[in-house]
């Protein structure tokens, strides 16, 4: 099968892992804590090791791991086969996974605006792939391909059909790489493959959606990764005849009002800080601005679980993941406790055991079974590389 080296640069953190024939053997974290940067490299045998870094390390991220490969490669034998990268991007032509050639980076660079936390992280990482490794395959892993099977009514915008294809306006949905790694996996995890599931994922970024039967049938984020829910910085939906308002009022040109939406919004814009756990410890010791922020994102997410059974016709399952839905025992248990109406019941032991595991915690007879389960995008991302592999 080859040896694979994973790239997921996302919001806030950069992750890659090393595949040697589909055994992960090597993980490198990268992360912006709000404190400061911290490194983190994982070795087979889960030997973990931490460390704080500068911003220029962190920038440099990919020169540390490609060394780390070369090494891994001189000692153990072999070359790396392939490089996948995960790319978030508006456009149809995004949404499929692919080889990556000039052709598709110059559209990427066109779409830069539309998703300027994620884009210029991921061309710089492909710059810089091409550069340590210049005669390996290097594969696009599409984030909104798992949503290429939204029915038409979850898929279309309500405006002018010749507009919308003329500028490839839909709604493309993101975190597909998370949610397919949940549906892949959620039968060896919990032994159980729901009909109707809705998977919850909360971290940087937030999104909520429908699976109906392993496939993606409505989810919260649309054209761009901006939208859909709040988020640690991004606006979420915010009405057009507002968000107008505001360009006028700021006298925003189109790239500011973009960078608006992205950088000061969500929890950040709220509160002043897009760290969940600061909002808690800050709700904790009774800060009306932390609560006011964390109620308000609490119940945008609870909306749309609800208003997501109406894809489903109901709901079996209930998914949390994501950084802060996987390790957040508080914040599932705010999000749960107004969701009883719609048969969403947590056993609270269960639910106070699981910080940073996988498992089950709602009450053993729940109408609705509620999991948690750790994303695993890099697995994803792997799987699809093999996939061109075999070709």
């Amino acid at each position: 099968m080859g040896t694979t080296l994973t790239v997921n640069p996302g919001s806030s953190s950069k992750k890659y892992a090393l595949y040697r024939d589909s055994v992960m053997v090597r993980e490198f974290f990268f992360e912006n804590t709000n404190v400061g940067f911290e490194a983190c490299t994982i070795k087979r045998g889960d030997q973990q090791t931490c460390e704080s870094i500068t911003t220029e390390q962190y920038e440099n991220a990919l020169l540390r791991v490609a060394k780390e490969c070369d090494e891994f490669c001189a000692k153990e034998g072999g070359n790396i086969d392939s490089v996948a990268v995960r790319v978030v991007a508006p456009g149809t032509v995004f949404q499929q996974h692919t080889v990556i050639d000039e052709a598709y980076i110059a559209l990427l660079r066109d779409k830069e605006q539309q998703a300027p936390l994620h884009i210029p992280s991921i061309l710089n990482e492909i710059k810089g792939c091409q550069q340590h490794f210049p005669h390996v395959r290097i594969i696009a892993a599409s984030d909104s391909a798992f949503h290429r099977t939204l029915p038409f009514v979850a898929r279309e915008f309500s405006i002018e059909r010749e507009d919308a294809i003329q500028f490839d306006i839909r709604r493309f949905g993101y975190h597909g790489l998370s949610v397919s790694s949940v549906v892949n996996r959620i039968h060896a995890v919990v032994g159980q493959d729901p009909k109707r599931m809705i998977v919850c994922h909360i971290g940087s970024g937030v999104s909520v959606t429908a699976v109906k039967e392993g496939v993606s049938v409505d989810t919260t984020m649309g054209f761009s990764p901006v939208s859909g829910l709040p988020m640690s910085t991004r606006a979420s939906d915010l009405s057009a005849d507002a968000f107008l308002e505001i360009i006028r009022e700021k006298k925003l040109k189109p790239s500011e009002a973009t960078v608006y939406l992205h950088k000061y919004g969500g929890l950040s814009g709220l509160a002043g800080d897009s760290d969940i756990r600061h909002l808690l410890d800050r709700r904790a010791k009774g800060e009306q601005m932390a609560s006011d922020a964390l109620d308000h994102f609490v119940y945008h997410i609870q909306k749309s679980i609800a208003a997501l059974t109406v894809a489903l016709g109901g709901m079996d399952a209930l998914v949390f993941t994501g950084t802060a839905g996987f390790r957040s025992a508080e914040l599932r248990h705010i999000i749960a406790k107004r969701l009883r109406h719609i048969g969403v019941t947590i056993h609270e032991e269960k639910n106070d055991v699981l910080v940073g595991k996988e498992g089950t915690i709602s009450e053993s007879d729940a109408e609705v079974k509620v999991f948690v389960m750790k994303t695993d995008e890099t697995r994803e991302i792997a799987r699809i590389a093999e996939q061109f592999n075999l070709v």
